[in-house]
């Protein structure tokens, strides 16, 4: 297995000769000859502050981009969990819509400020009403809407599952309309 064998003359192979000659035409270059052609060739600044600045602003506008494209619902560059026909759906569906739910965040902000500022108690029963009468309603809007929406969604995509939609509407839904993301493209979106 590993002794040397006699090559037999049907084994035995010519040598083809390249054209050129031997070598490969050329001589090796000096390394600072070469690492200076290969900075060049990347044109990387040389100096590592700069380096460092210039890799800040590469990234920038690479956020800058991501963000815009984020923005506009470019498939790209939205998070998993926006991705897919199914979630573009659910986002249009519930953009399309006025929810209580809509108004959590300017009524919690109302009540917060009556609730902190308001030196009679009788404000501060008004705040804890408006509060409740907020919860209610948005508790009731939700569980008609989202029930609309099971609905609509059984409907277009029959065979596929549907764990979290509810609840990616929901998290839509309270958000105010101008800091959702993507952002609202349908019929109400000239209003955002």
């Amino acid at each position: 297995m590993f002794s040397r064998r006699e090559k037999s003359a049907t084994t035995t192979t010519q040598l083809v000769e390249d054209p050129a000659g031997p070598g490969k035409g050329h001589a090796t270059p000096k390394r600072r000859d070469a690492e200076r052609e290969r900075r060049e060739r990347v044109k990387g600044p040389t100096d590592a502050k700069a380096a460092r600045k210039a890799d800040r602003e590469r990234r920038l506008l690479d956020r800058k981009a991501q963000n815009e494209g984020m923005m506009r619902g470019d498939e790209r560059y939205l998070p998993k969990r926006d991705l897919g026909p199914r979630r573009k759906h659910i986002r249009d569906w519930v953009d399309a819509r006025r929810t209580a739910a809509e108004m959590f965040l300017p009524a919690a902000g109302v009540i917060l400020v009556l609730g902190l500022f308001g030196g009679s108690p009788a404000v501060k029963a008004l705040s804890v009403l408006i509060w409740m009468l907020l919860a209610f309603s948005i508790l009731v809007d939700s569980m008609i809407w989202t029930i609309k929406l099971r609905k609509d969604l059984r409907a277009k995509y029959p065979n596929e599952p549907r764990t979290g939609d509810v609840a990616y509407a929901l998290m839509r839904a309270m958000l105010v309309r101008r800091m959702r993301t993507p952002r609202p493209s349908g019929p109400r979106a000239k209003k955002a």
